[in-house]
């Protein structure tokens, strides 16, 4: 298969299987825990081993699937970096091996006869220059097009770079690739984001699965996780909050503070601050911390403070609100609570979005960011990774890469 998200894979996960939720029922009865990690394991080495490369349609899918289920426990982990470079590597392989690229996600168009002008054809790949050995003749031609709208989708590099003509980017054969690779990363990250609001019902298998993984990632991202240390429990980066959580930080008209305040800011808060990847749902505070120090310094102040901006202010006209915070937290309906105390109710998990826009619309605003994501703890996820990306590829550039 040449892209698990092109047409051909489409038909094949509604035809054959029934569905996306279908697939991940029936992958652990065809798919070995270790089958499925063969695709990761040579990541170290740097070379797809062929077997992996002449995989069968179906096997390649259900062993891609696989590991998509897996990364629901962590949508924006290491693992997902792992996972995201070895596949996109085995596909863009697959690619360069086929000679072609097409039946993917970016809808390219070979390029016809008079499609371009021959003076222009002539100056781009410069066919006059004789002395041009055949393989750079084959690196300058213009072997694609795909529609302006859609090339602006997914191009990150300079205009200057491609030829524009009548609506379309006529590209060559590594452009393409470009191309398709940022494709092939968007959907990855929008099927692991969606695979995260259904990771409860997955059988148990795809939770062995992550958690070998991170073995790998570990192993393979060893030297930067040392630079960096935990990539777990961390500072709250108020920055890189959803539009509903900074409206909720400022403080919202009585109709909306118990929702704003006590439902959504407390549990995106707590989980953001303490376990932003949470392998499950019923996990504890406790599990996630040696004390509570954490919670009444950085969480339980910022809650106050936000409430206290309502009108009129949520705590000073509800004080047994604070019990109810607690509660939410998972210590059961106190004001006083211990470590031991945690598990005594559910730590609630933040609401999905379709939730709030039906509980509180108006907290709903979306930007930019906010396509394909459907919890507001992904999206702050989303941001994290995207902004740790960032700092790597310049860290790389000033210094060297690592592994």
């Amino acid at each position: 298969m040449l892209d698990p998200f092109g047409d051909k894979a489409k038909r094949l996960v509604k035809e054959e299987f029934g569905g996306i939720t279908e697939l991940l029922s029936i992958i652990p009865s065809y798919v070995g825990i270790e089958q499925a990690l063969e695709r990761v394991s040579w990541v170290k080495s740097g070379e797809v081993p062929r077997d992996v490369l002449d995989m069968g349609d179906v096997q390649d899918l259900l062993t891609f699937y696989a590991l998509l289920g897996a990364l629901a426990f962590s949508p924006y982990g290491i693992e997902m970096e792992l996972v995201k470079e070895a596949n996109s590597k085995i596909y863009s392989e697959r690619l360069r091996r086929a000679g072609r690229i097409s039946g993917t996600a970016v809808e390219l168009r070979t390029v016809r006869e008079g499609d371009i002008p021959p003076r222009d054809r002539t100056i781009l790949e410069r066919t006059h220059h004789h002395e041009l050995p055949p393989d750079e003749r084959e690196r300058l031609r213009l072997r694609y097009k795909v529609h302006l709208g859609k090339f602006l989708e997914l191009w990150e590099g300079s205009l200057k770079e491609v030829y524009l003509r009548k609506g379309h980017a006529y590209l060559t054969t590594e452009q393409a690739l470009r191309l398709w690779e940022k494709s092939f990363e968007k959907n990855f990250e929008r099927a692991v984001n969606l695979l995260y609001e259904v990771r409860d019902e997955l059988p148990g298998y795809y939770l062995q699965l992550y958690e070998r993984l991170g073995e790998i990632a570990r192993e393979y991202f060893k030297e930067r996780l040392e630079r960096m240390g935990s990539a777990e429990a961390q500072p709250l980066r108020f920055e890189l909050f959803p539009p509903c959580v900074k409206i909720a930080l400022g403080g919202v008209p009585s109709g909306l503070r118990n929702y704003a305040i006590t439902v959504l800011l407390t549990s995106f808060l707590s989980y953001a601050r303490l376990c932003p990847s949470p392998s499950r749902r019923d996990v504890r505070i406790r599990d996630c911390v040696s004390d509570l120090s954490v919670v009444e310094k950085e969480i339980l102040p910022v809650i106050i403070e936000a409430g206290n901006r309502c009108s009129p202010p949520l705590f000073e006209d509800q004080p047994h609100e604070v019990k109810n915070i607690w509660y939410h937290l998972g210590f059961g309906l106190t004001d006083r609570p211990t470590l031991e105390d945690s598990g005594n109710s559910t730590w609630y998990f933040p609401p999905n979005c379709s939730k709030i826009r039906a509980n509180a619309p108006q907290l709903c605003k979306p930007d930019r960011h906010c396509r394909n994501i459907k919890n507001p703890l992904t999206y702050y996820l989303r941001r994290l990774y995207i902004v740790g990306r960032k700092g790597k590829e310049e860290e790389n550039v000033e210094g060297g890469g690592d592994g």
